[in-house]
């Protein structure tokens, strides 16, 4: 399957971006990067949290291709972005204005870097932004596109690190040290995308974790994909086989990594142009299917079978 009706609504049309809105906000600070489409009114909001040591300025290709298809795209900048960590922490010895994309490959980094992405503190925080960009959205409109005839419905989304956020406002249950369950559900996001997210015992998730997780979601690995300590994609996959049905699909792109096909930033990762655009229909189906309502994306989703755009994957749904 290669072409997608449903996206053609504004795909053609050009775009607009906003760089550090409402930076003002200490909630919020400098990092919310806005795009949109800019000869239609947006019908759908997305709200895209990065992985561990990006930023909002980053996953700009997909982004791009989201405002260009009708959406109005908004990506914070979390605590644990790789620039923050080194301003915060100047004991690391890294230059908070050089180019930091490679931290992976820094012992001291990686090591401090991974001690952020398994403490509570940082969870919260992120889920904590979300939901002040959500309670600021009239000024996110004001100070992008415009405030829309009607209420724009909206999903949540997240790579990596920023799945593990989305999973968490979708309704998963988690374990923090005070022994308490808890849950995060935001009932203003009606639909969750998580790209490569996490499976049970990581980050406080366990068995009966995704059971409140009813609403659509669609989760993404691949077969190369790995998790912080070494789960496969089986592991990748369990927010969609241990949740409910209803509007569930999973999409595993054969030989795909960690970075799906590389999201067209740094070039820092493996670009794999076939599996960029798996993604982008896919998501972008899922998108018009189950927020903004489109009944051929549905029936997109509906007759996906083992290869998209040229992609081989595994597809189910449920």
């Amino acid at each position: 399957m290669t072409s997608l009706p449903c996206a053609s609504v504004v795909e053609a049309g050009g775009i607009q971006e906003a760089q550090d809105v409402l930076a003002d906000d200490p909630a919020i600070g400098e990092g919310l990067t806005c795009r949109w489409p800019s000869e239609v009114e947006p019908r759908g909001l997305v709200v895209f949290c990065h992985g561990l040591g990006s930023s909002g300025r980053g996953y700009r290709d997909l982004s791009r291709h989201w405002a260009r298809c009708g959406y109005l795209v908004l990506q914070p900048t979390f605590s644990d972005a790789i620039g923050r960590v080194a301003a915060k922490e100047p004991e690391l010895g890294l230059d908070p204005q050089a180019d930091l994309s490679g931290w992976l490959q820094m012992p001291a980094a990686r090591a401090r870097m991974f001690e952020i992405l398994h403490a509570p503190e940082h969870w919260l925080e992120r889920v904590a932004t979300v939901g002040r960009v959500m309670d600021r959205l009239d000024a996110v409109l004001q100070a992008t596109c415009g405030r829309p005839d009607r209420p724009l419905p909206s999903a949540i989304a997240g790579h990596s690190f920023g799945a593990y956020t989305a999973q968490l406002l979708a309704g998963a249950e988690i374990d923090l040290p005070d022994g308490q369950p808890h849950r995060f559900r935001d009932d203003r996001f009606g639909a969750a995308m998580l790209l490569s997210a996490q499976g049970r015992d990581q980050q406080g998730l366990r068995d009966g974790s995704w059971d409140a997780m009813d609403g659509p979601v669609l989760t993404v690995t691949g077969t190369l994909d790995r998790g912080a300590k070494g789960g496969d994609w089986h592991w990748k996959s369990e927010p969609f086989d241990l949740a409910p049905p209803g509007g569930k699909y999973l999409a595993v792109l054969q030989d795909g990594d960690h970075h799906l096909g590389g999201f067209g930033d740094s070039g820092a990762y493996p670009q794999v142009a076939t599996q960029q655009e798996a993604v982008r229909l896919l998501t972008t189906a899922f998108l018009d299917a189950h927020v903004t309502g489109v009944p051929a994306a549905l029936g997109w989703l509906g007759a996906v079978e083992a290869n998209v755009a040229g992609c081989p994957l595994l597809f189910r749904r449920k």
